[in-house]
């Protein structure tokens, strides 16, 4: 019924004009309008072209359900999620495609308590969206929209009212900041952010156009001109986002990034240097958390990869902190969402208390080599393709947290279709490069050798 659409708990994406179209963005709108009996909703976008049209559509859809709109406009994901509680809304849309290419968008969906939908609760939403029935409301209960212009405000109040920063000490240092924005939704709160914790901060691709001059995804490869822009202005750290401000990487004092697996494993360190507690990651995320959080003496739990299962077990098991190795940090104190801001925030405060710089603090933690591949399904069905993989493995040599797991003496390798796109995932990680390179290159042979076959 949607083709070229993928749907997931990640929500709902595709390439504007083939998988998503304004009659699509309609429907689904339409659809969460009417899970939502009508309540309240607030929307946000990130700034990608395609934005302001979806943002009509969808706009539309949920009036016609009887929603009020709070419309915020451009911002970031965790800006959009934390408005959702503070506006007392019973639900939000944010019109992104996060990392994805430009010609992407896509539609995320959010709870009342600011958390994306459950797996479940996003299937109740996608029968009413192929089976109906579709809210339409008469005349006189349709909704009403009104702009709110104080999410910026409310969100850097909720980050600098943090109980775990020492605001005195992080502003002390004056730390020089520069920071990447890839012209998304974070280009202009971000800054604001740093600034309000004392920093000296020169920013590139931060003009909101959604313009993205360069990959949207904050990999190593594509932050060279990061690490460039810090070297040059003698930087303590560099900071790059995605499109929608959920994900953050580290660039290091000498302008080499530093993996955004290791992102998470700083902000986690920052935690729990101050309040030990349940840490909660998904099954990709590296193992330097698992040994963190032992030299801590604390639990790490692990879901399926996907922020709504995160979210789910740090409420679940209270936990302190918790994330994904992409990058996305999650702090419950404020809010159970990937954050880029936040992460910024405990990062420096973790920095400002050491004697140490971030390549110095870096190369103190457990050291690990992770190859991350995406590997094309063609016609294949994934899931097919997924096990019939496994199935060439010796059966105690797996796990199925997630798609499938393979653990060797030395390391680990995994496979899993993607939420976002039609490819499937496979990581490896090993204490050597060469060990985990070979895993991942093993694994892919093997996945092809099947696919001729299906």
């Amino acid at each position: 019924m949607f083709k070229g659409l993928m749907a997931s708990v990640s929500g709902v994406r595709g390439i504007i004009g083939e998988g998503m179209t304004p009659e699509v963005a309609l429907l689904w709108a339409s659809g969460f309008g009417s899970w939502l009996r009508g309540k309240k909703v607030v929307l946000s976008r990130d700034s990608r072209p395609s934005g302001a049209m979806l943002a009509y559509t969808v706009k539309a859809g949920l009036l016609s359900a009887g929603c009020d709109v709070d419309d915020i406009g451009i911002t970031t994901t965790p800006i959009g999620a934390l408005s959702v509680v503070r506006r007392g809304a019973g639900g939000g849309i944010i019109i992104t495609a996060s990392h994805n290419p430009q010609q992407w968008n896509a539609l995320k969906f959010v709870r009342s308590d600011g958390r994306m939908l459950t797996a479940e609760q996003f299937l109740e939403v996608e029968r009413i969206v192929v089976n109906g029935p579709l809210r339409s409301v008469s005349w006189d209960k349709i909704g009403t929209e009104v702009n709110w212009d104080g999410a910026d405000q409310m969100y850097l109040s909720g980050v600098l009212g943090l109980g775990l920063l020492d605001l005195d000490r992080i502003r002390r240092k004056n730390f020089r900041v520069a920071f990447d924005g890839v012209n998304g939704g974070g280009s202009f709160i971000y800054p604001k952010l740093l600034e309000a914790l004392g920093c000296q901060v020169t920013s590139i691709n931060a003009d909101g156009s959604g313009n993205f001059t360069r990959p949207p995804e904050p990999l190593p490869t594509n932050l060279g001109d990061l690490g460039a822009k810090v070297s040059a202005e003698k930087c303590d750290i560099g900071f790059a986002v995605d499109p929608d401000g959920d994900r953050l990487a580290v660039v290091d004092e000498r302008g080499n990034p530093i993996g955004e697996e290791t992102t998470l494993a700083l902000a986690i360190k920052s935690v729990l240097e101050q309040r030990p507690g349940p840490v909660v990651v998904n099954c990709l995320t590296s193992q330097v958390i698992d040994d963190i959080a032992a030299q801590y003496s604390v639990t790490c739990y692990r879901t399926k990869v996907g922020e709504a299962y995160v979210s789910e077990k740090i409420t679940d098991v209270h936990a302190i902190v918790g994330g994904e190795g992409n990058g996305g940090v999650i702090l419950p104190e404020l809010h159970a969402v990937r954050d880029a801001g936040v992460g910024m925030a405990l990062i420096l405060n973790l920095l400002s208390g050491s004697k140490k710089s971030i390549s110095e603090i870096t190369a103190q933690l457990p050291s690990y080599y992770m190859v991350k591949a995406s590997h094309p399904v063609g016609e294949n069905n994934p899931v097919e393709l997924v096990d019939a993989t496994a199935s060439k493995f010796p059966n105690d040599s797996l796990t199925r947290i997630d798609g499938v797991r393979i653990g060797y003496p030395d390391g680990w390798v995994q496979m899993r279709p993607s939420n976002t796109e039609p490819i499937l995932r496979v990581y490896a990680e090993a204490k050597t490069k060469a060990s985990a390179e070979k895993m991942a290159h093993d694994l892919i042979n093997k996945i092809n050798e099947v696919a001729a076959t299906l």
